[in-house]
């Protein structure tokens, strides 16, 4: 049986399409039992990915007869999810649904949870890009309760995902603040400091657009020692800046500035251009020369060293 061949570059599934299609004219001479349909569905998963979705579609149709004589249920399970794949890489999500439920209600008979969470994935993508989005919203709230309940972390973080551009879409702002909070609980289990560094990133962009800066500003903080830690230059470049910017519309102009040095002369050590540029400008924007930026960032590491020092 064919593994994972995502992990093929076009050329080499190429290549294995070929071998295996000779591989299968040589079975079809002795006859057309179960090491040929094997044959036959590995190549129509390497068609699949090649994006033959004529070919592949009419090879998978064969598998389901094939499997559908034999009374095997898993098998017909496995043909119906590779189809509702096959339909929604060709943009037809109708026939993607009913494929991924066709598959979805054997499995649920046969209680294969994993199987159960990628076909209401799928199904979801497919009411996602038919913008039938509070069907949507139910498959993936459907999907996240199987998958905490098997504590498939990856798979509850994948309805996050999908959830949260659901009600982005919507602007429903408070539901997206409670998603992103289920989120960084995820990432937290996983150990993931870069997730969690983004999770309080975006709770805090949330509170700073509903004007609630203190909460903004603890997010934002939070992401940023948490950015220290894991040694991130460019997160804490973009937390230091997010705390600046919550000190100004607070009108806490001093310190605002004194963040945005301190990204700068992150932003200096690492050469990131384009950071130093946005900041130098968010700078001047607060009156101040370029002799003046120099001369704070002087003060700045100065306060910096004999501080190391102290240590």
């Amino acid at each position: 049986m064919l593994e994972n061949n995502d992990e093929y570059s076009q050329e080499e599934l190429e290549t294995l399409l070929k071998e295996k299609l000779k591989i299968l004219n040589e079975l079809e001479k002795v006859s057309k039992g179960s090491n040929y349909f094997q044959e036959l569905s590995d190549i129509a998963l390497i068609q699949l990915q090649l994006g033959l979705f004529e070919e592949s579609q009419k090879n998978y149709m064969l598998c389901l007869k094939f499997f559908q004589l034999l009374k095997d249920r898993l098998g017909q399970a496995s043909v119906y999810g590779l189809l509702g794949t096959l339909f929604l890489k060709k943009k037809e999500f109708k026939s993607s649904i009913e494929n991924f439920k066709s598959a979805n209600d054997i499995y649920f008979e046969l209680s294969q949870i994993p199987e159960q969470i990628t076909c209401l994935k799928g199904i979801g993508d497919a009411l996602f890009n038919l913008d039938q989005l509070d069907q949507a919203s139910d498959i993936f709230f459907k999907c996240s309760a199987i998958a905490s309940d098997s504590n498939d972390i990856y798979s509850i973080l994948d309805c996050l995902e999908k959830l949260i551009s659901i009600y982005e879409k919507q602007e429903d702002w408070d539901v997206v603040y409670e998603l992103y909070g289920k989120t960084l609980e995820s990432f937290s289990k996983l150990k993931d400091n870069q997730g969690m560094i983004i999770s309080h990133f975006n709770l805090g962009i949330i509170k700073r657009n509903n004007g609630d800066y203190e909460e903004a500003i603890y997010q934002f903080k939070m992401g940023t020692n948490l950015s220290i830690e894991s040694n991130i230059i460019e997160l804490i470049i973009k937390g230091l800046s997010y705390v600046g910017e919550c000190f100004f519309y607070q009108g806490r102009l001093n310190e605002s500035k004194n963040q945005y040095i301190s990204a700068l002369h992150l932003a200096e050590q690492v050469k990131s251009k384009n950071a130093i540029l946005q900041i130098q400008i968010l700078l001047k924007s607060f009156g101040m020369s370029d002799s003046d930026i120099e001369a704070d960032l002087a003060l700045y590491r100065s306060k910096k060293f004999t501080n190391k020092i102290s240590e």
